[in-house]
């Protein structure tokens, strides 16, 4: 739900928490180091999967946007996978309970990656291709992957609730939810007070917050506990808000289904100074549990200067996807398009509503080519456009 980044966003803001070992000053270290959080011991990628391996369920955190959380993430599904083949589940806090069976149909390859790409925007956002690498390899490997967040329609119902009660419709539908953790609610509220939700209550937010993290605890706890999870070891990806000090998920897990675990943090410790207008100063609460078991050290980079854009207003009409106006400076100005060509095609692949230019695009790096079609005033014309980054087209 929050972007976590060093440690962890709201949307566009963020916040510095302690994270320190007890032994150990985690600043002082470089990307690439793996401490045990309690002792403040440095040890080795071997030596942490060996630590792993005898554990039920992993939980590694992430910054949403940051490609190195991922690559931690990676390396530990590979290590395990490579250890227990066909033992390994994943749960992603980025697909909702009600799209398990889309989640299904990805790993048994009954679906591409362009209609499960559809499936993932409905579910979280235009971020795809900082889990691609992964659910290709829980594809490819046919790891079962685990829809853990609650349906849109509860976290509505929640929020609207006038206490902490359980909602009274349906209630039965609803997990059971502990409001009563004191350090999971100061934690929140320090975030809140810096980051009021357009003038929603304090209370009305927590109970999201505490609905959001008791679905995955459940989701977790019912797949561990079903025929297909019981012999299964269980890697958690989700932010490392949701993890970290174990009052997100772990507790709500282990107050279901006591079984051994452990909390791998992807650490940020030194921001990029370009990166740092995303932070927000929360000065947080003191919080007597540890962060985590362990921290990986890792630097911060995004897919800002990777992605491309073409630089166009479009919107689905009945004669196809017209085009409404070119930014400055962007591709589609520099080649010509003009306000309401139709689009037509990209490489050949014809072009019938807004996602599939923008899945196509997508796909493409800066400096590659690529050929866009266009209907105008119902003449087909073709223009052959070398894609920018990001940064190069201007509002």
């Amino acid at each position: 739900m929050w972007t976590i980044f060093c440690v962890f966003l709201m949307g566009c803001a963020g916040h510095k928490l302690n994270w320190q070992s007890p032994y150990r000053e985690l600043s002082s270290l470089k990307e690439g180091d793996i401490i045990h959080i309690p002792t403040g011991v440095k040890i080795t990628k071997e030596q942490l999967i060996n630590m792993l391996t005898g554990t039920r369920i992993i939980y590694v955190g992430e910054v949403h946007d940051n490609i190195n959380s991922h690559k931690v993430q990676m390396e530990i599904l590979k290590a395990l996978t490579k250890r227990h083949p066909k033992k390994i589940a994943v749960g992603i806090e980025m697909l909702k309970r009600s799209s398990q069976e889309s989640a299904d149909q990805w790993t048994s390859g009954k679906i591409d990656e362009k209609d499960f790409v559809k499936i993932w925007l409905k579910n979280w956002s235009n971020d795809f291709q900082y889990y691609r690498s992964i659910l290709h390899y829980i594809r490819e490997n046919k790891i079962p992957l685990i829809a853990l967040r609650a349906p849109g329609d509860w976290l509505e119902r929640v929020k609207k609730a006038e206490s902490a009660d359980q909602p009274k419709d349906n209630e039965e539908e609803f997990p059971q939810m502990d409001f009563q953790d004191p350090y999971h609610r100061a934690h929140i509220k320090a975030v809140f007070g810096k980051h009021p939700m357009g003038g929603q209550s304090f209370e009305s937010f927590y109970r999201v917050q505490v609905l959001w993290d008791e679905s995955m605890a459940e989701s977790i706890a019912e797949y561990l506990q079903g025929e297909h999870g019981q012999d299964k070891q269980m890697l958690i990806f989700a932010g490392s808000h949701h993890i970290q000090y174990g009052f997100g998920i772990p507790r709500r897990v282990f107050r279901r289904i006591p079984l051994p675990y452990a909390i791998v943090l992807p650490m940020t410790v030194h921001v990029p100074p370009e990166k740092k207008h995303k932070l927000m100063a929360v000065t947080p609460p003191e919080i007597p549990l540890q962060s985590g078991d362990f921290a990986w050290i890792v630097s911060y980079q995004d897919l800002d200067d990777q992605r491309v854009y073409l630089g166009v207003m479009i919107r689905d009409t009945d004669d196809g996807v017209k085009v409404l106006g070119t930014l400055k400076n962007s591709t589609a100005e520099e080649v010509g398009l003009q306000k309401n060509d139709i689009i037509t095609a990209m490489d050949g692949e014809p072009i019938e509503t807004r996602f599939d230019l923008t899945y196509l695009i997508g796909l493409k790096k800066p400096g590659e080519r690529g050929i866009i079609e266009v209907l105008r005033d119902k003449k087909p014309l073709s223009f052959e456009v070398t894609f920018k980054a990001r940064d190069g087209v201007k509002p």
